[in-house]
């Protein structure tokens, strides 16, 4: 798909269009499969079908459909082998074991012996057709000479499965006194592990030394990812009797394991909810402790995982590997929201800017920036559809939210669990309370979760009045007491960065207001947004004599004696364009002033650099020079939305070639730094594992490119490239055509449908619960129609239109 870069407009769409068809053509599902295998796991051996008196004494038991290989050793009762062909297309041997080592039932005595080699279990065959198979191994036990466990497995796969399941039933048997603890145990070659929790999300890679990390909260979702071997996998547990205990384990880098996870059946850790040792309760467990668990295992050969997305049709595999690991290898590492993950003995919802690794995080100890940094790192979380991932930033918002000061002003982040108003640099920013309100106005409109919305509105016009009361009515212009979003530019007074997202930011409130019922209000702030917009133009525009002149530019800042200073930023100049407040010609000149600099992304650099003019030492604070020469993700996001505003095929070229690099490192490296150079790769001597890139990837793919963007009463599909495409992604759901589309999305009520690049002037008939309607196109192409969202919409061409 990296290839597409190279071609522009129509190009784009028709390249774009096949790979979806292909992929359509392609979709006939896999039987389900159950052979012996010799010489495993060396997948080069012949398999033969089932027939027990035809196998050898150290053949392996192999089950597959095509996405999901998974090898039992019968004689141990083990699995030694979950891998993956995410194609769908059962090329195995190319694929990595995700199990660094097999999964079985194991005991661990007084001394820390641990057991794991079952007495032989009896085989039995429950289902062998081509669209299910399912194994029953009865009499798995933790050792074959002094058994203290046994259990019963039953392992099933169903055709068009992306995991395979594993359900167990066991007891502790007589002589199990001297045992501390019964457990499922499995080891795996991904770096780094993921727990979702009940009471938050747990993460950590890397570690010293074998650290574990125990808990009796309910645990749903587990998953291992990142690595050389690219071996990710994912497990979703349904159902326990009891949740005696789960452990996730993180190895260090070079040890054969990456990470690891333990179902504790029996037994239970010393330290119990955080990263430690992983030590057991001396106090031995008695006989008769009886327990049953099921689980869906997915393994996968890419570093994501995959157990949720659908085997039919999707957006290309190069986009949903980048979406998906973008959404979940960053993100959901950077959450801070379980039990004494910020401070000892207390729970509070905090998110940092860099995954865990060996028990540390890059800008230690301080959480919740919204300038923007959280705000990209939430949307990443909110644009999974993950309905866990969106309900964690939301208390994550709320927690930012219960510190507003009596004038609206969010706390600039948290230094371990105390709220702190000033930025690292000492400056105040505008960006917080900006970012902040916006991230929550997008949580909601993602999830629809209007109520929430409601409820939640009084909190939002406080923090919003903060910035809405340093706009000077005479001026028309916001007075700034400091940069928006790059903290240690000294910007100040009617600056370009803050008034420019001034003119959104309204816009988006009172999308909100009249969403919750006060259209007064809502209209108000509109005519506040267009009055803005039109003093941005009449008065830091660089014309001749302002700023540096060029009439191609808005300038830094217009100071309250007239003066002005100008570092051509890059920054706001992007915003202002993403905003519409330039006409066409202004934006067109604009974009070729960034276009023409050194190291812009037209030049080769990264996506997308700072300023035309350096920022120096005299013009940052307390000297802080880090950020004058480097590109950053949250430009990237701007200068992207300002390319479709313009539009073209020049435009789209110049989106791709931001885009694409960005998908190429992050599905190399899984996780990236927190910034670029000027030769467009990222600066490996800034902060690792930093959530901005990933996160800005996931939404450049979902509100350019697919362009799906949900509103509190409205609904856009608008891409940019692609003509044809299905996008399956948590709750959303659209398949796109110019002739047919198909919408499943998240929320309650009427919306208000705009659907671009169809049929020009055609007729369409626009169907959705059980009601339908017809709906002309414009001649460009757009056809908008009035249906609720909480039923399955499609729109289909007419019969003379299609011809």
């Amino acid at each position: 798909f990296g290839l597409l870069v190279e071609m522009k407009g129509m190009a784009i769409a028709v390249a774009v269009a096949v790979a979806v068809l292909a992929v359509v053509e392609a979709a006939q599902l896999p039987p389900v499969l159950l052979q012996w295998s010799p010489h495993h796991p060396a997948h080069a051996g012949s398999r033969r079908s089932l027939s027990p008196d035809a196998r050898d004494s150290s053949d392996m038991l192999v089950i597959s459909n095509g996405y999901v290989e998974v090898t039992i050793d019968p004689a141990l009762g083990q699995i030694i082998a979950a891998t993956g062909d995410f194609s769908g297309s059962g090329n195995f041997a190319a694929s990595n074991n995700t199990l660094a080592a097999p999964w079985a039932l194991e005991s661990v005595s007084l001394d820390g012996a641990v057991s794991r080699t079952s007495a032989k279990p009896t085989l039995t065959v429950l289902s062998n057709t081509s669209d299910t198979v399912s194994v029953q191994l009865a009499g798995i036990s933790d050792s074959a000479v002094a058994p203290t466990a046994t259990e019963t497995w039953i392992v099933t796969l169903h055709k068009g499965q992306r995991g395979f399941e594993l359900n167990t039933t066991g007891r502790t048997e007589s002589g199990s006194q001297h045992i501390v603890a019964i457990q499922h145990s499995a080891k795996f070659a991904a770096q780094s592990i993921y727990g979702y929790f009940d009471r938050g999300a747990v993460q950590q890679m890397k570690s010293t030394a074998p650290s574990s990390f125990g808990s009796v909260d309910r645990l749903g979702t587990v998953y291992a990812m990142g690595g050389d071997d690219r071996a990710a996998i994912e497990l979703l547990r349904t159902t326990a009797t009891v949740e005696q205990q789960t452990v996730l384990v993180s190895s260090p880098k070079g040890f054969p394991t990456g990470s690891g996870f333990r179902e504790v059946r029996a037994g239970k850790l010393l330290v119990q909810d955080s990263w430690d040792k992983g030590l057991y309760n001396p106090s031995k467990i008695g006989d008769g402790v009886k327990w049953s668990t099921s689980m869906m295992i997915a393994p996968n050969n890419h570093n994501f995982p995959s157990l949720n997305l659908t085997t039919g049709p999707n957006i290309p595999p190069h986009d949903l590997e980048s979406y998906i690991t973008g959404a979940y290898g960053s993100s959901p590492g950077c959450l801070c929201t379980y039990d004494n993950e910020v401070v000892p003995g207390k729970r509070v919802a905090q998110i940092a800017t860099t995954v865990a690794q060996n028990g540390d995080r890059g800008y230690r100890d301080t959480y919740n920036y919204f300038d923007p940094d959280n705000f990209i790192s939430l949307a990443s979380l909110i644009y999974s559809g993950n309905t866990y991932l969106q309900q964690q930033a939301r208390l994550v918002l709320e927690r930012s939210g219960d510190f507003l000061k009596p004038n609206g002003q969010l706390p600039h982040h948290f230094e371990k669990d105390v709220p702190t108003y000033l930025a690292l640099s000492g400056a105040t920013q505008t960006g917080p309370n900006t970012f902040w309100v916006k991230s929550a106005l997008m949580y909601a409109r993602v999830t629809g979760d209007l109520p929430w919305l409601k409820n939640y509105m009084p909190t939002l016009r406080l923090a919003a009045s903060f910035c809405f009361d340093l706009i000077n009515p005479k001026i028309g212009l916001l007075d700034a007491p400091g940069s928006l979003m790059i903290d240690v530019f000294i910007r100040n007074n009617y600056t370009s960065d803050s008034n420019a997202m001034m003119t959104g930011f309204l816009r988006d409130f009172a999308d909100a207001e009249e969403a919750v019922g006060n259209t007064s209000g809502a209209a108000s702030l509109r005519a506040l947004s267009v009055s803005m917009t039109t003093a941005i133009n009449a008065k830091l525009w660089a014309s001749s004599g302002v700023g540096r002149g060029g009439d191609d530019h808005y300038v830094t800042q217009l100071n309250l004696d007239g003066t002005t200073r100008d570092f051509v930023d890059y920054d706001s100049n992007l915003i202002a364009v993403a905003h519409g407040i330039p006409d066409q010609e202004r934006a067109a000149k604009v974009l070729a002033r960034v276009d023409s600099g050194r190291c812009s992304v037209a030049s080769g650099g990264g996506p997308q650099w700072v300023s035309e003019i350096y920022y120096g030492k005299q013009d940052t604070t307390s000297g802080n020079i880090g950020d004058s020469a480097c590109a950053m993700g949250r430009i990237a996001w701007f200068d992207s939305h300002a390319r479709k505003y313009v539009g073209g095929d020049e435009s789209l070229a110049k989106f791709n070639s931001t885009l694409v690099p960005l998908q190429r490192d992050l599905v190399k490296y899984t996780w990236l730094h927190e910034r670029y150079g000027c030769d467009g790769l990222q600066h490996f001597n800034r902060t690792a594992n930093y959530f901005e890139y990933p996160a800005t990837v996931v939404m450049l793919l979902r509100e350019i490119r697919y362009g799906i963007n949900l509103g509190h009463q409205t609904v856009s599909i608008a891409p940019f490239g692609p003509s044809v495409y299905n996008f399956h992604i948590g709750d959303v759901n659209v398949d796109y055509s110019p002739s047919n589309c198909r919408l499943d999305l998240p929320g309650n009520g009427a919306r208000q449908f705009s659907i671009e690049g169809l049929k020009p002037s055609a007729k369409y008939t626009i169907t959705a619960c059980g009601k339908s309607s017809v709906a002309t196109a414009t001649s460009s192409g757009v056809v908008t129609f009035s249906a609720d969202i909480d039923c399955t919409i499609t729109v289909e061409v007419s019969a003379a239109a299609a011809l």
